[in-house]
């Protein structure tokens, strides 16, 4: 029983393709959280300036431009 036990752990731990997998998912994870901020800030950065531009154009259209 524990022989089976340590052969499949070992088995587990010598697959160097299912390691490199598990760390480029780390990577990509770390990666994504790292960078959530400043894509948020680009995000509401890009709002303000579409809202802005919408806005001004409503006053050319509207005749109310300076």
């Amino acid at each position: 029983m524990f022989k089976k036990i340590k052969d499949t752990i070992k088995k587990y731990f010598s697959n160097r393709k299912g390691n490199e997998m598990v760390a480029i998912a780390l990577v990509l994870i770390f990666i994504i959280l790292a960078a959530a901020g400043p894509l948020r800030t680009l995000g509401n950065t890009t709002k303000n300036g579409i809202e802005g531009l919408n806005s001004r154009m409503e006053q050319v259209l509207n005749g109310e431009a300076n």
